[in-house]
């Protein structure tokens, strides 16, 4: 072996093993023979040589510094249902501008379509040179890979419910955020508020949920349960759900929608009964994705930092790699309301 740092070469030739058989070890894949892993890892630790997954323990990456084949570029997969939506493309946006700023090749995974469910079993192969996984993970469950591949760094965005406890997640302040959105609408002078949210079963929708209620109790106000709708995040769902709550005989004269495709919707649906929006009834939403300022009006949103939070991802996958220990597993990022043309004080104001 030449002096310097070990090549794969080196270790395969060391251990005795195909360079493909040295580079599947080193990468984490499972169709190895166990006396034949143990080789390899052997070499490995005997020459320093420190690969993404070899050092890495049931509970994560815990190892030395990764060092990366020259010529060969890291990969990170993306888990996402699809890009349809402005929410993952926004998201997927900052995962490829990160890896592109890093070195890292971003390798996409994409479901049926922007609401359904990823389909993962543990059958699930991944790259050779994947280094880590990001998964959008809104719509997404039971994600699982085998034994080996499992051992790589996981980070969630924004994740449907409470993720493995090894597994890093980032976020936003989802009731910070829908709080802010009421308490601009009770600023305004509205009082009869409505609720028109995702899945009962979704996380983020469930924090937005209670963040509503929180500045409506803390007003003074009554949370009246036959103002909220909760179903999908998706526009149609936020039209009817608006038909049907302008069609009460005390009707809203505001809705806080926990998405920018719902909130859209409710404009529709407004729209489409004779209202207008924001003379009749004033809508916000979340996530200012681009949409937000395209609508009519330009829509009064709750901004997450989408694209930042794909950043982000890249980089608490290579820090731990790496070796490096992240601040937090668990990472929230600030939100703000983009006030724009969609809400005003109620008529009777």
């Amino acid at each position: 072996m030449a002096k310097g740092r070990p090549t794969l070469a080196d270790i395969a030739a060391l251990a005795d093993v195909s360079i493909a058989t040295a580079s599947k070890v080193v990468n984490g894949r499972s169709d190895v023979a166990p006396t034949t892993r143990t080789r390899v890892l052997q070499v490995l630790e005997d020459t320093g040589y420190a690969s993404p997954v070899a050092r890495t323990g049931r509970n994560g990456y815990r190892g030395r510094a990764a060092v990366f084949e020259p010529g060969h570029r890291p990969q990170i997969v993306v888990m996402v249902p699809g890009i349809e939506t402005m929410y993952s493309a926004t998201v997927v946006h900052g995962i490829i501008a990160g890896g592109l700023a890093l070195g890292v090749d971003v390798v996409a995974r994409m479901g049926a379509g922007a609401h359904e469910r990823i389909p993962m079993d543990a059958e699930v192969e991944l790259p050779s040179d994947c280094v880590g996984v990001i998964a959008i993970t809104h719509a997404a469950e039971g994600l699982r890979f085998p034994e080996a591949s499992a051992r790589l760094p996981v980070v969630a965005i924004d994740p449907w419910e409470d993720a493995p406890a090894h597994w890093m997640t980032i976020g936003a302040t989802n009731w910070m955020g829908s709080k802010s959105a009421t308490d601009h609408l009770l600023g305004l002078g509205h009082r009869a508020i409505g609720w028109i949210g995702g899945p009962a079963g979704n996380e983020a929708s469930a924090e937005r949920l209670h963040g509503y209620r929180a500045a409506l109790q803390s007003a003074g106000i009554e949370v009246v349960a036959s103002r909220e709708r909760n179903s999908d995040f998706e526009f149609e769902f936020g039209r009817v759900a608006a038909v049907e709550l302008l069609g009460l005989r005390d009707r809203p004269t505001a809705f806080v929608a926990a998405n920018d495709e719902i909130a859209i919707g409710a404009i529709d649906g407004a729209l489409s009964m004779g209202l207008s929006v924001p003379g009749d009834v004033s809508v916000t939403g979340f996530d200012d994705t681009p949409q937000a300022s395209w609508s009519t009006p330009k829509l009064t949103s709750v901004r997450q930092p989408l694209a930042d939070m794909g950043r982000m991802a890249v980089s608490m996958i290579l820090d731990t790699v790496r070796g490096s220990v992240p601040e937090s597993r668990h990472v929230q990022l600030g939100t703000s309301l983009m006030v724009r043309e969609s809400t005003a004080p109620p008529r009777s104001s």
